[in-house]
């Protein structure tokens, strides 16, 4: 939806399967971290293991990321993982790895439908790319 507003947009699962660095669900970290990318944002949960000037943590309800993972055919280990990052805030400390504090936000998307959503984090981009 991004990429209909002028926003640069892409998916960093589907640029690994493209380029080879994940193979069989496991991304090879070192040839993530290497790759350059010309977008003015990329979409994953490895995203913040990449070369970056911001990263955006978008959180949801458990239960809506559990029906929502349910949905796209991930099994209970998956699920529960990708619950867990979120709990832990294992992405945020990650990223924190990478960059300073201010350039990492967290959107809280509960209670808020996709639009909602969108919006948010479409102006939190703009506003990024002002800087």
């Amino acid at each position: 939806m991004l990429n209909y507003s002028g926003i640069q947009c892409a998916s960093l699962n589907e640029v690994l399967k493209n380029t080879g660095i994940i193979s069989d669900g496991i991304v090879d970290i070192d040839q993530l971290r290497r790759l350059e990318l010309k977008y003015d944002v990329v979409e994953s949960h490895y995203s913040h293991m990449i070369h970056c000037k911001y990263v955006i943590i978008i959180k949801d309800d458990e239960n809506i990321l559990r029906k929502r993972m349910e949905q796209r055919g991930y099994g209970n280990e998956k699920i529960n993982e990708n619950i867990e990052a979120q709990r832990s805030d294992i992405i945020y400390y990650e990223a924190l790895d990478l960059l300073p504090e201010n350039h990492i936000f967290t959107v809280n998307a509960r209670g808020m439908d996709i639009n909602e959503l969108y919006d948010t984090v479409k102006k939190l981009i703009n506003e990024l790319l002002k800087k």
